[in-house]
């Protein structure tokens, strides 16, 4: 299969979904009615574990399957699946500098597990939203049915910046390498960041923003 190597662990693969499949998948995502504010200003999302029975849930756990198949690809080792998404991307919506699994600092945090991702890109037809990578100069804003595997951690320093027009849709599949062991309790770790996170939430309802000068794109 084709790739494009930004980086030898960020890569991404081009119409590895139709367009036809795409728009699927966002009527489908769209059909459950359930989004939820995340802990990103302005961006929306679906768990995986909301899919309804039927043909819509079936297209969907085959694109997890294919992904995952990608995601061990491009990192040559077995890949243990933890969660499956759907965002939506609002104008107005962006995501500053962060590492899912560590600080910006380096320190680990509550989603040490979180090695790597896999980003099917459901749609291109909105403004803005690109995906940046601060420290390698890297900015990218996929085809609608690319998908890209890379790794979150703290080498991988990345943002998207601020969506200008039209909504963003991506669906996304998160993996730890199968052979990890942690002794602590990463639930546990989790729980006390979900307040601060619901806190967070609330401030955008009322208007109340972060700055957006730490969402860069180091491409400019």
């Amino acid at each position: 299969m084709e790739k494009i190597i930004h980086k030898q662990d960020v890569v991404e693969y081009p119409a590895v979904f139709t367009k036809e499949e795409c728009l699927n998948f966002i009527t489908y995502w769209n059909s459950l009615d359930d989004w939820m504010l995340s802990c990103f200003p302005g961006m929306y999302t679906i768990s995986g574990q909301k899919p309804n029975e039927g043909k819509g849930k079936e297209l969907v756990f085959q694109a997890k399957d294919k992904m995952h198949k990608l995601a061990e690809e491009v990192f040559g080792k077995e890949l243990r699946p933890l969660t499956l998404s759907t965002h939506k991307w609002t104008p107005g919506a962006w995501a500053a500098d962060h590492a899912d699994n560590a600080e910006l600092d380096g320190t680990p945090n509550a989603w040490k597990e979180n090695k790597l991702v896999a980003i099917v890109y459901l749609n291109d037809n909105y403004e803005g939203g690109k995906l940046t990578f601060r420290d390698h100069k890297i900015g990218i804003k996929p085809t609608a049915g690319n998908v890209i595997v890379f790794g979150v951690g703290i080498d991988n320093v990345h943002a998207v910046t601020e969506i200008i027009g039209g909504d963003r849709y991506t669906m996304m599949c998160s993996f730890d390498f199968a052979d990890s062991i942690y002794e602590e309790d990463l639930q546990s770790q989790k729980e006390s960041v979900y307040g601060a996170q619901e806190n967070l939430r609330k401030e955008w309802a009322e208007g109340k923003m972060m700055p957006k000068t730490t969402a860069t794109d180091p491409t400019i």
